[in-house]
């Protein structure tokens, strides 16, 4: 599909490289269907806020900290929408320039900064595409979820042009809600994509409702659909909605990796090593999962 094409610029406050977001996105499950290719062009897209119609973005940054160029496709008429949108997928929605403060502060948090400087949580593209993700990959690998997600895109999403190369697209909601089968994806969480899209179109997974219902407000509304339940209610609001000073209580491997970054044990009680973490909390689970 050939969309128009806007460029624009985001101002990253505080550390940002975007060789540390193409390093991750390169690992992640749920976006590894925009694989970075070696032209240093990161290729990502989006269900855009509001309407859900596709959107692609090609990034570049010329060094770290610097403006990140943005290239949109597809949001016609919505490109500043657009742009605010993959600003907060990117983390650059943030003034971060205090970040640095929490390394300095806990110096074995400030020995995995230096070792992945720059980097900052890249997000889901918002809460529809994000309980689609907890729908697929429940109870099966992320690996695996990957595989489902990038068929899914594939078989019913839609193809865009961006950075002078093609991507898959997310499906928007009235996709996944005439798609009857998928090869790998059992017939319940079919019924489940379903709820999802409705979901969707109801304007019930828009990051900006999920935000003002606040964490409580937010998670309790995400397990009303079929098949979300604690966990990925949690996830979805962390994952969608850059939440930056939460620590994510139901991941155990965060909390492992910071029992033994200072040499405690997962069962002691933690509480004053979350703390420290404060007000970026949820920044530095991610560091501690990537660095581990």
């Amino acid at each position: 599909m050939t969309a128009a094409l806007a460029t624009r610029a985001l101002e990253p406050l505080g550390p940002f490289d975007l060789e540390q977001t193409r390093a991750f996105v390169g690992r992640w499950g749920p976006i590894t269907r925009h694989t970075p290719t070696p032209d240093e062009i990161l290729r990502l897209t989006a269900p855009l806020d509001g309407d859900h119609r596709p959107v692609a973005f090609a990034l570049r940054q010329a060094r770290p900290d610097g403006p990140v160029e943005v290239e949109i496709a597809g949001a016609e008429g919505a490109e500043d929408r657009a742009l605010a949108q993959v600003a907060r997928l990117l983390s650059l929605d943030h003034d971060a320039r205090d970040y640095p403060e929490v390394g300095r502060r806990v110096p074995a948090v400030g020995r995995l900064m230096a070792a992945h400087p720059g980097l900052r949580p890249t997000l889901f593209g918002g809460g529809y595409e994000a309980a689609a993700w907890a729908v697929v990959s429940a109870r099966i690998s992320e690996r695996q979820a990957g595989t489902v997600f990038r068929r899914l895109s594939a078989a019913h999403g839609e193809r865009l042009t961006v950075g002078g190369a093609e991507v898959e697209a997310f499906p928007r909601p009235e996709a996944l809600l005439a798609m009857t089968e998928l090869p790998g994806l059992p017939a319940e969480k079919v019924r489940r994509l379903h709820g999802v899209a409705e979901a969707a179109l109801a304007g019930e997974l828009e990051v900006d409702r999920l935000r003002a219902l606040g964490p409580d407000g937010a998670r309790a509304a995400l397990r009303r659909l079929r098949g979300i339940g604690d966990f990925y209610a949690s996830l979805v609001w962390l994952r969608a909605c850059g939440v930056v000073d939460e620590w994510p209580a139901g991941e155990p491997r965060c909390r492992a990796a910071l029992a033994r970054l200072h040499g405690r044990h997962p069962d002691d009680p933690l509480d004053d090593l979350v703390d420290e973490l404060r007000p970026y909390r949820t920044w530095v689970a991610l560091l501690l999962r990537v660095a581990s």
